[in-house]
């Protein structure tokens, strides 16, 4: 995605009508006069992780030599597939089932449980293997860092990101109401920033649906 961190807070200050606060300084990241540079920065970070329920990063890693057990990377989510460079094939992953031992398993197999380390049943060859993962997307830190997302993406990561934003307002106006003495006529809204963080939260849920979940890469 051609949309660096900045512009995209933009687009969440504008949807929020918040006023947006210039910054001199090149090491300063903008914000609006609500809602500030941090909050934003970990509604757009959020957000990122919201999305990855349907839209992933692929990424690899390699396993360079004969090993029966390997950490994972720390951005990991889940392991899709493990190619066995020795005898170039995928290895399946091995699945718990009542009355199955290890030792009733041909080949080679993995597991991630019970410790999390990516776990094989033998000894992978010397060649080692080469491990297919959906990870989680770069936060960004600096305004002229790229989102990393596809395009299509963009209003998912807005609405999510507008609607962690309100959290603020509701909270604040949770707060008030501690000293609320009286009740309108009719019907009132209790907390209408609590209510509109709520729609935002289920456009968000809405607009995501609309986009293709990604291909699970995992080899049974």
């Amino acid at each position: 995605m051609n949309v660096a961190f900045g512009e995209l807070k933009k687009k969440v200050l504008r949807i929020l009508s918040d006023q947006l606060i210039e910054v001199d300084s090149g090491d300063a990241l903008l914000g609006g006069k609500t809602y500030s540079a941090e909050l934003l920065s970990d509604a757009v970070h959020a957000a990122l992780d919201a999305i990855t329920s349907r839209i992933w990063k692929s990424a690899t890693f390699d396993i360079a030599s004969s090993v029966d057990e390997s950490d994972v990377p720390e951005d990991a989510i889940d392991i899709e597939a493990v190619y066995d460079n020795t005898i170039a094939i995928f290895l399946p992953k091995l699945s718990m089932q009542v009355g199955i031992t290890l030792s009733s398993v041909t080949g080679n197999g993995w597991t991630l449980y019970p410790t999390g380390k990516l776990k094989f049943i033998n000894e992978i060859g010397s060649s080692g293997c080469t491990v297919y993962y959906s990870s989680g997307w770069m936060k960004p830190i600096n305004d002229a860092d790229l989102i990393e997302p596809p395009a299509t993406t963009l209003t998912c990561l807005i609405l999510f990101a507008a609607s962690y934003c309100l959290i603020l307002s509701s909270v604040e106006a949770a707060d008030l109401g501690n000293f609320k003495t009286k009740v309108d006529s009719g019907q009132p809204t209790d907390n209408p920033a609590k209510d509109m963080s709520n729609f935002l939260l289920k456009r968000f849920e809405v607009e995501l649906q609309r986009l293709p979940m990604m291909e699970k890469g995992r080899v049974q």
